[in-house]
């Protein structure tokens, strides 16, 4: 950076994460009300997406 003057806003640093996007407690459920058969999703569910966060030198969160 002080080498070739390259300012702070122009650094930025990635990283990635796994997110579920489907709970998988056992408090909650995600189903229509009045059914009769409520799917549990148990901890094996795998379903998921992933995140790539990013962060500015100069301390600004870009948004994921």
């Amino acid at each position: 950076m002080k080498v070739y003057n390259i300012p702070p806003a122009l650094i930025v640093n990635n990283d990635q994460t796994s997110v579920h996007h489907i709970p998988t407690t056992r408090e909650r459920t995600w189903e229509n009300k009045g059914l009769k058969h409520i799917q549990i999703l148990r901890v094996e569910d795998k379903r998921q997406i992933t995140m790539v966060i990013s962060l500015v030198a100069n301390g600004f969160l870009l948004p994921p």
